[in-house]
C-alpha cells in the first residue's frame, strides 16, 4: 500500500508542477479578487438555481426569471475574469480527465 500512496504523491506532485494546473489556480485567485465577477457568478448561480427548482416543482416561470438569467449570463460572457477563469478550468479539467481515463484504463481487466 506504501508504493501505492508513494506513487499517488508523485502524481499530485506532477499535477501541481504542470502548467495548466498553474494557470487554473492563478486564474482563481484573479477570480476570487474580482468583485465583480464574484457577484455576477452567485447571482447567476442563484438564479439558475430559482428557475431549476421552479421546473423541478413543476411551477410556471415567469418571463422576468428568464429575463434575469438571460442578462446575467450576458455578463459572464462580458467579464474577462470569468471568460478566463473558464478557459483555463476547461483545459484542467480536460488535464484531469485524460489523468483518470489512463488510471481506469490500468484498472480494467485485460482483454483476451
Amino acid at each position: 500500500m506504501e508504493e501505492i500512496l508513494e506513487i499517488a504523491s508523485k502524481l499530485g506532485a506532477a499535477i501541481v508542477s504542470h502548467n495548466r494546473y498553474k494557470m487554473f489556480k492563478e486564474a482563481e485567485g484573479q477570480l476570487m479578487k474580482d468583485d465583480e465577477a464574484k457577484e455576477i457568478s452567485e447571482e447567476l448561480e442563484k438564479q439558475s438555481r430559482k428557475i431549476h427548482e421552479l421546473e423541478k416543482d413543476l411551477k410556471p416561470v415567469e418571463v422576468e426569471d428568464k429575463k434575469k438569467l438571460r442578462q446575467l449570463k450576458e455578463k459572464v460572457a462580458s467579464n474577462q475574469s470569468i471568460q478566463k477563469f473558464l478557459k483555463v478550468q476547461t483545459d484542467y479539467i480536460e488535464l484531469m480527465t485524460k489523468v483518470n481515463k489512463r488510471i481506469e484504463a490500468e484498472l480494467a481487466p485485460a482483454k483476451e
